[in-house]
């Protein structure tokens, strides 16, 4: 009983310490801690422009924004109600988390959205060479490829493209068009055949046979980075399993014994281990995932 006593005593004093040495830096540096804030803010809302612009989908700084309010401040509401049922301080803490969660998700949908993208427009660029070398030795000019891949291929190689013809319509020389195209799309493979085309257009050499050789080159590496993530798929699916087992006996244990669940929940030295366990699991779910991850 006494030791019991003992931990609880400690836990708050613990607790309190914590709260008012947070609440003193904050008050203290309150000035400088609201410029990182607006300045975080502003960084972030700006990726997510870059973003939408380099997929075409411009819209104004004002909506990047509410693309960042709005999941905050929802994920922190549903975070303090469910946190209510808790405890006032579990409240605050589940606001916090929940709506770190929030603040971090728009990001991560358009980067995914943006990657899915980089992907498909790597897929279409084998189709897209063979098409260019075909037209080449047909007696088209580049310009005149460049063309006709805008109007037969998919996007986002259609739109692509076409962005570098209107560039170039506009009065962007061949050379500043392409290279623009590669800051849009961070493709090693498109790289390699805007530095081949540049290459060729100032010093001369037959741009059809650089696709082939280039298309083949493109196709082989693929297949070997499709052979290499089936491999990896098994212990990709093991780090799955092992980081969210946890979790999951967790939530068994929540609802076949409570009783012992809340407690981690409900006092500090529970809410330290709970957030212990998290690290951990995090931590070791990053070391498999770079062990896994396997650059080309």
């Amino acid at each position: 009983m006494m030791l019991k006593i003992f931990i609880w005593s400690l836990g708050l004093v613990g607790t309190v310490t914590v709260g008012a040495g947070i609440f003193w830096f904050i008050f203290n540096r309150y000035a400088e801690i609201e410029a990182r804030v607006l300045q975080s803010m502003s960084d972030y809302a700006a990726e997510l422009y870059d973003y939408l612009d380099r997929m075409f989908l411009r819209r104004p700084l004002s909506h990047c924004y509410l693309m960042i309010l709005i999941p905050t401040i929802l994920f922190s509401i549903v975070g303090f109600v469910g946190g209510l049922y808790l405890g006032f301080f579990q409240a605050i803490i589940g606001a916090a988390l929940v709506g770190a969660m929030g603040y971090k998700l728009p990001r991560s949908i358009i980067r995914g959205i943006f990657m899915r993208r980089i992907q498909k427009f790597d897929r279409q660029l084998v189709d897209a060479l063979n098409m260019m070398s075909n037209a080449i030795k047909s007696g088209l000019s580049f310009m005149q490829v460049v063309a006709v891949i805008e109007r037969e291929m998919p996007n986002p190689c259609s739109e692509e493209f076409g962005m570098v013809l209107k560039e170039n319509r506009v009065g962007v020389n061949l050379t500043d068009a392409l290279m623009n195209m590669t800051k849009r799309v961070p493709s090693d493979d498109l790289f390699m055949i805007i530095n081949s085309v540049v290459t060729l257009s100032q010093q001369g050499g037959d741009l059809s046979e650089a696709f082939e050789t280039i298309a083949m080159t493109i196709r082989e590496r693929q297949r070997v980075a499709d052979k290499i993530r089936t491999l990896a798929q098994a212990g990709i699916t093991q780090a799955t399993i092992l980081s969210s087992l946890p979790l999951v006996m967790l939530g068994i244990q929540w609802f076949v014994q409570p009783k012992y669940v809340i407690i981690f929940f409900t006092t500090p030295l529970g809410l330290g281990m709970f957030v212990g366990m998290l690290l951990m699991i995090g931590t070791g779910a990053y070391i498999m995932k770079q062990i896994l991850t396997i650059e080309i």
